[in-house]
């Protein structure tokens, strides 16, 4: 029987991790144009400070929550479902980029201020093209998910077969 609540909730968590992906990028965008004094404003301030704190703390709570849920319910869809459906590529594409979260990095540490122009340049191109890509893959999966989610539909109606294409 094809993991369909699974299917949902795995499509679920993969549209937050997506719409979350694409708000930090534009965080990232946007936020790293705002003078440095807006930050450390809010780091000087008594309150500022414990409540940076408590949002980023939250924040990874989050993150890490929604990537243990991905991981976890991608597991389950590509156990569950038939091997070369379309359910069972959704699960593979979205525990892809935990995968590769885990196998490739690019971490420049430091104050980029301090290396080159270009190299700072290439720093971030790289990082927004790690999160477009990430997003991809995501957004892919969720399609798949759906259309897989749709086969499953039509063959409990009588008017197809699981998996087929």
């Amino acid at each position: 029987m094809p993991p369909v609540r699974t299917a949902y909730a795995l499509i679920a968590v993969m549209v937050v991790m997506v719409l979350s992906g694409l708000v930090g990028l534009l965080l990232e965008l946007f936020g790293a144009g705002l003078p440095l004094v807006t930050w450390t404003g809010l780091l000087t301030e008594p309150g500022g400070r414990s409540a940076v704190v408590a949002v980023m703390v939250l924040l990874l709570l989050g993150n890490l929550a929604l990537w243990v849920a991905a991981l976890v319910l991608s597991i389950v869809v590509i156990v569950r479902a038939r091997r070369g459906s379309r359910l069972w590529t959704g699960g593979v594409l979205a525990i892809a980029p935990v995968l590769l979260g885990l196998l490739f990095g690019i971490d420049v540490s430091g104050d980029l201020d301090t290396l080159p122009d270009g190299l700072v340049l290439v720093a971030r191109l790289l990082g927004i093209l790690g999160a477009l890509v990430v997003a991809g893959l995501r957004a892919a999966s969720i399609v798949l998910l759906v259309l897989g989610l749709r086969e499953v539909r039509a063959a409990r109606r009588g008017s197809g077969r699981v998996g087929g294409r």
